[in-house]
């Protein structure tokens, strides 16, 4: 997957620096929360273009929420509400857009932004998957039966085209956030 990495500039570094001997903490979390600001735009995008995928199997059946909570319940004697946690369960698009992060790092010798998927918010065994979902083909288990596979295909490249659309306006609001802050500094 493409990442959109904007860092290493001059006036980055001299501002991470300055901010360190000012010790002005104040102004680095202010820093950070301007920079997840102009990061914003684009990880929506990047959670809207999940969310709007249209996937396809190889094989019908029942809808995906009904049998996912068919499998939830399993063979036992269900309450009503366990049922209803059960059909409310986000699905794979919509646990994979709450993944999609912007990460601001500012230390003392850099200034960083970076938008990226946090694997530690998905359930371990959907981990693999918005990689899977952002080339446009992947094959899986049926519910974890080895012995059952189905093929799946979606429209390729939402997170790369996401970050390619935003990545140079995140560049130049990130730009226009360190110039701010280096005219608050002097």
């Amino acid at each position: 997957m493409v990442a959109v990495k904007v860092e290493g500039t001059e006036e980055f570094r001299r501002l991470a620096v300055q901010l360190k001997q000012a010790g002005r903490g104040d102004l680095r979390r202010e820093l950070a929360r301007a920079m997840r600001e102009a990061a914003a735009p684009v990880v929506q995008d990047a959670q809207s273009r999940v969310q709007s995928l249209s996937v396809t199997g190889a094989s019908g059946g029942a809808s995906a929420r009904a049998a996912r909570a068919a499998t939830a319940l399993g063979r036992r004697k269900a309450t009503d509400r366990a049922k209803n946690r059960a059909h409310a369960r986000a699905g794979l698009r919509a646990t994979i857009a709450r993944s999609v992060r912007a990460r601001v790092s500012t230390s003392g010798t850099s200034a960083n932004v970076r938008i990226h998927l946090n694997k530690n918010v998905l359930p371990p065994d959907q981990r693999t998957l918005p990689g899977h979902l952002n080339e446009g083909r992947w094959k899986h288990p049926v519910f974890g039966n080895r012995d059952i596979w189905v093929a799946q295909s979606a429209p390729p490249a939402w997170f790369d085209d996401a970050m390619r659309s935003g990545g140079p306006r995140i560049r130049q609001e990130a730009f226009d956030v360190v110039e701010r802050f280096i005219d608050k500094l002097e």
